[in-house]
């Protein structure tokens, strides 16, 4: 029997409540013992490590001692445990059904979104699918009228995601570990909340998996950390947290029959928590067939099962329709392949599912 999944605590320890909690001005919430250890801070520094589990950190400790000896009680990711919707999650307060960046890849009427590129097939989409209305929540980042500095690769500070779930923000580009210690620093001596985001875990863990790299990009990761404490002035809180965890990739995906594979007529999602979207009129029967053929593996549960459960949050009508029929959520190491995203085979190391090791992630004071 498969272990029960790791089920996102919106009403409480989430990544959705992590900013309420930094801005709440003493006021009790979900995240009460993160308001309480800021207490007395001037001024907060939250640090976003994407791609770095509570698990993964935790199985190496010697490799980042500064975060390690300052950890809290973990959070619960967002479903599915991904970036785009995860990182929405964090800056709106809101969960994936409410925001309605519901995973990588997600259905807008015909088209296939893919979230962090606003792309459709491999093209911009930033005129077809305008970012503020198809994430219509705002972001919680501004202040007394001004925006809050977000600290980030130069590259995405125009980007459609960007536009999504950074709103209101006064993005702050950078190309390099010392600019992002300058200008974290520097932005925290004229704003009382800063945010700086590291993808470098990340990126490292899916082109090189979760070994020797990884454990040096952790490392790296904790030396950044290190560096603000030491240059912060020292009434600066620093939080850190991320969007999810990984468990290391398994080039095998999930067996599913032809026949079945030929009621499908298009997937969205990711490989660890996978959308299918059925032929009209056969919705019953892929969720029948999938069931059986893959009940070794993963999780399968209708669009209805999941909503029910209110794994999203709250969802409705319009944000409903950009969720397939049947959701595939492997809770071995294997992925559900789509052939509209080949390259996914590839990848070292993956997230998205319900698993310890995807949903859980640090929160960490410093």
């Amino acid at each position: 029997m498969p272990l029960a999944p790791i089920v996102p605590d919106y009403q409480g320890r989430s990544v959705v409540n992590v900013i309420p909690a930094l801005t709440s001005t003493g006021r009790p919430g979900p995240l009460g013992d993160l308001t309480q250890a800021l207490s007395g801070a001037s001024a907060v520094v939250l640090v976003l490590l994407d791609g770095l589990g509570a698990l993964q950190l935790s199985e190496r400790s010697a490799l980042a001692p500064v975060m390690a000896g300052a950890q809290m009680q973990p959070l619960t990711s967002v479903a599915p445990s991904t970036t785009a919707a995860a990182l929405t999650s964090l800056t709106t307060g809101v969960a994936p059904g409410e925001h309605g960046i519901v995973g990588y890849r997600f259905r807008l009427g015909t088209d296939t979104l893919q979230a962090l590129r606003w792309s459709v097939n491999e093209r911009d989409a930033m005129k077809a699918h305008p970012p503020d209305l198809i994430q219509r929540i705002t972001p919680l980042l501004t202040r007394d009228g001004e925006g809050v500095p977000y600290v980030g690769d130069r590259k995405f500070a125009k980007s459609g995601f960007t536009r999504a779930h950074l709103r209101g923000a006064t993005y702050v580009g950078i190309s390099n570990v010392e600019e992002l210690v300058a200008s974290t620093v520097s932005s925290s001596q004229t704003s009382p909340f800063v945010i700086a985001y590291h993808d470098t875990i990340d990126k490292t863990a899916h082109s090189k998996g979760l070994e020797a790299h990884y454990d040096a990009a952790l490392s790296e990761a904790d030396g950044i950390v290190q560096q603000l404490r030491q240059q912060l002035a020292e009434d600066v809180a620093i939080v850190v947290t991320s969007d999810h965890g990984q468990v290391e990739g398994n080039p095998r995906s999930v067996s599913l029959s032809r026949s079945t594979l030929m009621l499908v007529e298009s997937m969205s999602g990711e490989g660890r928590f996978r959308w299918l979207h059925s032929v009209p009129g056969h919705a019953s029967d892929v969720f029948e067939r999938v069931s059986e053929e893959a009940r070794e593996s993963c999780w399968v549960l209708t669009k209805r099962d999941v909503l029910d459960a209110g794994w999203l949050g709250e969802v409705d009508d319009e944000i409903s329709d950009r969720l397939g029929d049947v959701a595939v959520i492997p809770f071995t190491d294997l992925f559900v392949a789509d052939p509209a995203t080949p390259k996914e085979a590839r990848m070292k190391s993956r997230h998205g599912s319900l698993t310890e090791a995807e949903m859980m992630v640090p929160l960490i004071v410093l």
